[in-house]
């Protein structure tokens, strides 16, 4: 069977599960708007209701989700056959418009060729690029899937704009429809000749134990990229046994064999790592597993501890952008502001989160009250004060909600496309 049939019974099986829920959903368990320390029982939470309707913007239907792009108000949809589209947002309205053009590309990754062709859309130098890779699954390629996307450097990374990008590729099939993926290969794409060249040895890619590739050779997201200066930060594993799931953040000292390359720390949490005036600030646990941030200074070579969060553990916190959502504490920390923000909700002793989001102006939490009800938050970022929460068994199936200007978009499958609804 090859991979594409693969993701389609992958998500023909999720569309059977989403169908039982619209069913459930149709006699609506619950649909309440609570306010800030407005007074709620359980009675309201479990009543039949769709109330939540009346604060809808605006809704919809559409064949696949819609995903972020690095372009303001342009998102992109792509079909399990690697067919990318274009949207733009205004008025609460998704808009196709043309794609810039499109980049046949080949990268090598363990010495198996990927080929694709990548989709882009540019807009006032900024591009954003989408492509799919599937393969055979009975063959013996260490890679059936690789999903591939253009993006521009970081604003201080120290690259030529106008002559080349980063080309990021993603081998996780479950996160075909992430907004947050974490890609395993970097390369520079260069405009003139869609060459790709690696920003690390080829002859440091290794392959597991049972013969498989290894998911932790260069671990790269958006919080890396766009807070790097002229070497780029990675997490990577590699040097370390696979059973002992460590990850270790280091900084590329450029081409070579990367015995020049600068390993900062071990045991980073959340895949965020930040540079901050001449140091790099990220997250981990100290001797007692208590989750700390930490600062190496890129001058000194040294490193300091600047908070920790006593009590608090690895399974306790959520990660979004420069954000940390303490679960059991309802509190949300800036990480580069040293401040902390509680969530105003009248219900939080019962809630537990298990989804959040934030793009600095809005909190977007989803968890359970009592273990047992789906509720959505949103929030107001500066003062932690609630917004909306809305409880009900809809907001079990959300995919991937996206923060976009002052409104928040949740998709959610049904038997064979995607509902979305705009707060």
């Amino acid at each position: 069977m090859d991979n594409k049939k693969k993701l389609t019974i992958i998500i023909a099986v999720l569309a059977v599960v989403c169908v039982f829920a619209v069913l459930v959903f149709s006699g609506i368990l619950s649909g309440d708007k609570f306010f800030g320390e407005e007074e709620s029982t359980d009675s309201e939470i479990i009543s039949a209701s769709d109330d939540y309707m009346q604060y809808v913007k605006s809704n919809g239907k559409n064949e696949l989700p819609y995903l972020s792009t690095d372009i303001e108000n342009v998102f992109y949809t792509i079909s399990t056959e690697g067919v990318v589209k274009f949207y733009s947002f205004a008025d609460n309205t998704f808009t196709p418009v043309d794609a810039s053009g499109t980049y046949d590309v080949s990268v090598v990754m363990s010495e198996q060729k990927v080929s694709t062709t990548v989709t882009y859309y540019e807009k006032d130098g900024v591009i954003s690029g989408y492509g799919l890779y599937t393969g055979k699954t009975d063959s013996f390629d260490l890679y059936p899937y690789a999903f591939f996307r253009l993006t521009n450097y970081g604003e201080n990374y120290d690259k030529a704009y106008s002559t080349s990008c980063l080309l990021l590729v993603d081998t996780t099939e479950d996160d075909f429809y992430s907004n947050e993926k974490v890609y395993e290969e970097p390369f520079i794409f260069k405009y003139s000749d869609s060459s790709c060249t690696r920003m690390l040895s080829e002859a440091n890619r290794t392959v597991g134990i049972d013969g498989t590739k290894r998911s932790d050779y260069s671990l790269i997201n958006d919080a890396v990229i766009d807070g790097s200066i002229a070497h780029q930060l990675f997490f990577s594993g590699r040097q370390y046994a696979e059973a002992d799931e460590k990850v270790d953040l280091f900084r590329s000292g450029g081409s070579g064999n990367n015995v020049d390359n600068v390993r900062l720390a071990m045991d980073v949490l959340g895949n965020w790592a930040k540079y901050v005036d001449g140091s790099i600030m990220y997250i981990t646990t100290d001797e007692n597993e208590n989750i700390i941030i930490e600062k190496y200074d890129t001058d000194s070579e040294e490193t300091e501890t600047v908070k920790t969060f006593d009590g608090v553990k690895r399974d306790d916190i959520l990660v979004s952008g420069d954000y940390l959502y303490i679960i059991s504490k309802n509190v949300v920390y800036y990480l580069l502001e040293d401040k902390e923000v509680s969530l105003a909700y009248n219900k939080a002793d019962s809630f537990r989160a298990d989804m959040f989001i934030s793009d600095g102006k809005t909190f977007v939490v989803r968890g359970y009250e009592d273990n047992r009800y789906p509720c959505m938050i949103t929030a107001d970022a500066e003062s932690g004060t609630v917004k909306n929460a809305y409880t009900n068994d809809f907001f079990r199936y959300v995919v991937n909600p996206i923060l976009a200007g002052d409104n928040v978009i949740f998709s959610v499958q049904a038997s064979d496309n995607f509902s979305y609804y705009i707060f």
